[in-house]
């Protein structure tokens, strides 16, 4: 069924670095089992980012976006749970069902994704095999597409937060304060983390985070080594063989990416306690692991997400016990998503940057 045909839309096609195309192809259709989205919103994420400015893990004419929101503009033959009309949060992954990691629980780390939905910055999107696992969530009233767009970064946050498992009573930092690093605040505060510090370089991602009920600390303050102070000054030292006067931190979620964060890490979290890796660096930072080794950290790298986080962070966004609105700092119509990346990229003036359709 379909309530509008369309021969050709826009879509966002990425050229070369520091480049991005808004390019005329030919309107998804759906098959059997799938839904085309009248995209509502997308978000631009940090790998996005990654890929405009240096082209990482992209190749010329890929489509762009995967945190998107929308209306169902025509359902398969077989599909029976979305209709015409239905506005819908996406989850982008498309995991095989069928590998080694998908049969373990692990689809996030699916060896062989097959219906992964990329092009939410378009027109128009295909969701692949709309009924298998949590694809799509249909949003209540009382939910705007702009919040509809951060079930894919969220959904990150929440498998963060649960693989990790911090005690929420601990003292726990939070670097990188982008939108991965937003949600996960978020999610921590829902779920009743009580001593969390954020910590950034940019004013308005600071303000953002410190807004809701953490403090929050400027990285730029005194450098690495200043942080580090900072750190140990707030919660005190521990000690443990050949690592005296260490940091307290039970739990350090790194979702920045930043050799300088990642240090500051090793530093500061105490014996037996955990770093989470959250966020991409699209390069090969050094780390300490000596440090690693003699504290017993558990150095836990977390990425993307399953169905089930999927599911609890659509829940959490739901219920209203993450607020996201806020983290919205620029918007800005399809036709202009060449500024969107250039916002999004540059962090000093803006947090979340989300690209809208066109008004007529």
């Amino acid at each position: 069924m379909t309530a509008t045909a369309r021969s050709t839309v826009r879509s966002t096609r990425w050229q070369t670095i520091g480049t991005v195309g808004l390019v005329e192809v030919p309107a998804p259709q759906a098959g059997p089992y799938d839904v085309v989205l009248d995209v509502g919103a997308c978000g631009i994420c940090g790998s996005d980012v990654h890929a405009f400015a240096e082209g990482a893990w992209i190749s010329t004419g890929d489509p762009m976006g995967h945190e998107f929101s929308g209306t169902v503009g025509a359902v398969g033959s077989e599909v029976s749970a979305f209709s015409v009309g239905d506005r819908v949060a996406v989850n982008p992954m498309g995991p095989c069902g069928s590998c080694a990691q998908c049969a373990a629980g692990s689809s996030n780390l699916c060896a062989r994704p097959v219906h992964s939905s990329f092009g939410g910055l378009g027109d128009q999107v295909l969701v692949a095999h709309a009924e298998s696992g949590a694809r799509l969530f249909r949003m209540p009233d009382t939910m705007s597409f702009e919040e509809g767009a951060f079930l894919e970064p969220l959904s990150v946050a929440v498998r963060a937060v649960r693989t990790v498992d911090a005690d929420l009573a601990a003292p726990i930092v939070v670097a990188g304060l982008g939108s991965i690093g937003q949600c996960v605040v978020r999610v921590l505060r829902a779920y009743g983390a009580a001593d969390v510090l954020g910590v950034d370089v940019s004013p308005p991602r600071l303000q953002v985070a410190a807004a809701a009920g953490i403090d929050v600390l400027d990285a730029r303050e005194g450098g690495g080594d200043g942080v580090v102070a900072a750190v140990r000054d707030r919660w005190g030292t521990s000690d443990s063989p050949y690592q005296p006067g260490s940091g307290n931190v039970a739990a350090f979620f790194e979702c920045s990416g930043a050799q300088a964060m990642i240090s500051v890490a090793t530093a500061v979290t105490r014996a037996g306690g955990v770093v989470a890796l959250t966020g991409l660096s699209g390069s090969r930072p050094r780390v300490d692991l000596d440090t690693v080794v003699q504290k017993e950290l558990r150095l836990r790298g977390t990425f993307a997400y399953t169905g089930d986080d999927a599911t609890e962070a659509f829940r959490l966004l739901a219920s209203g016990a993450v607020d996201v609105a806020p983290l919205v700092t620029h918007r800005i119509p399809l036709s202009k998503v060449d500024e969107a990346f250039a916002a999004q990229h540059a962090t000093d003036g803006s947090v979340k940057v989300v690209v809208l359709p066109d008004r007529p």
